[in-house]
């Protein structure tokens, strides 16, 4: 669970692409997960559902308990369980194979992240700032770490330790096993001035160093063992997406629609592309490419995902709906979750 989101061992996912299916779903943010043949979707309105990868067919449809939930996150998926957080305060564990409810835990607090786990552990972030680990079995708090603010992302996992930030700007590397602190570090001052930006994207750790993007236009890059800063980069506008590390690249957003490659061992900037409206997606790497999404022209726009060569910038691909999504690699094919739909396309043999 680095959340690098690397799939360049895709090399078979790649345009000229033809659709297999699309579905109309709730409104989406985050992509689906996959696992074992079957896409799972949690969409905005809080529908968390189940659908074969190869025709489409929903296989279970679930709604949280409570009517005014909302969910936001890409759902975690270990052992035939599926697990969600809501911004009704409520973490769940589904069964994967019919969506019966195995457990549901009550953390007093909205989420709108999606989780980490490892063998044992869920560990789920809040936006009361708090940072938990239950158990994958029972749904027991085993930990709690309170922060100095929301925590709007889900924390990375890497050799037994848990990477975040806060909406304070810190960054924060726990031991998984207790939630003890290993270190913390903060940005305050380093937007050129008195304010700290805030953390809203999700940290990825490759390479020894863990990058995220922070509000106040900067991407970071800590040491892992440390904490220390190893370099910034700073964008236009807000670096809102999470970025994608990959053959030794870190590739990352702006608010305004600028969309760079970087060295991800010194920073420098290796080729910077500008999308033709405003972005808050997170890139994901699969094969040769980088997908990332835009906004589109407007509100009610559909917005578009945009597939670059990973080397040199070129735009190679386009399709006519995201906003805030990207894509995953699953199966040989290419999942996209757009505005109100979910398509998966092949590539053309």
């Amino acid at each position: 669970m680095s959340r690098t989101r690397n799939a360049s061992d895709l090399s078979s996912i790649h345009p000229p692409y033809r659709l297999i299916w699309k579905r109309v779903t709730g409104f989406n943010e985050y992509p689906p997960s996959y696992a074992s043949g079957v896409l799972y979707l949690y969409s905005n309105s809080g529908w968390l559902e189940a659908r074969r990868i190869t025709n489409g067919k929903r296989l279970w449809r679930r709604h949280t308990d409570h009517s005014d939930n909302k969910g936001l996150g890409e759902p975690a998926v270990r052992g035939g369980v599926v697990y969600v957080g809501s911004r009704a305060n409520v973490i769940y564990a589904y069964s994967a194979k019919n969506g019966r409810v195995i457990w549901r835990r009550n953390v007093g607090a909205p989420m709108e992240s999606s989780p980490a786990f490892d063998s044992r552990y869920l560990y789920m972030s809040d936006l009361n700032g708090h940072v938990r680990a239950l158990s994958l079995k029972t749904g027991r708090v085993v930990w709690t770490f309170t922060t100095s603010g929301p925590v709007k992302h889900g924390p990375a996992l890497s050799g037994g330790r848990l990477y975040f930030g806060d909406y304070s700007g810190a960054m924060y590397c726990l031991r998984a096993s207790n939630g003890k602190v290993l270190w913390r570090s903060g940005t305050h001052g380093l937007s050129s001035g008195l304010r700290s930006g805030q953390f809203y994207s999700t940290p990825a750790v490759a390479y020894g160093r863990v990058y995220i993007g922070n509000t106040d236009g900067k991407v970071y890059s800590f040491e892992a063992s440390t904490g220390q800063i190893a370099w910034t980069y700073t964008l236009p506008w807000w670096a809102y997406g999470s970025p994608a590390v990959a053959e030794g690249r870190v590739f990352a957003t702006s608010a305004d629609g600028s969309f760079v490659a970087l060295s991800a061992r010194t920073g420098n900037l290796l080729w910077r592309r500008r999308l033709p409206h405003h972005s808050l997606a997170s890139p994901v790497v699969i094969g040769r490419l980088v997908y990332v999404a835009d906004r589109g022209a407007s509100g009610h726009a559909p917005g578009n995902i945009y597939a670059f060569n990973t080397g040199n910038g070129q735009k190679v691909w386009h399709f006519n709906d995201g906003k805030y999504s990207s894509a995953i690699g699953a199966d040989g094919k290419l999942v996209m979750a757009g505005v109100t739909h979910i398509y998966v396309l092949k590539p053309k043999r």
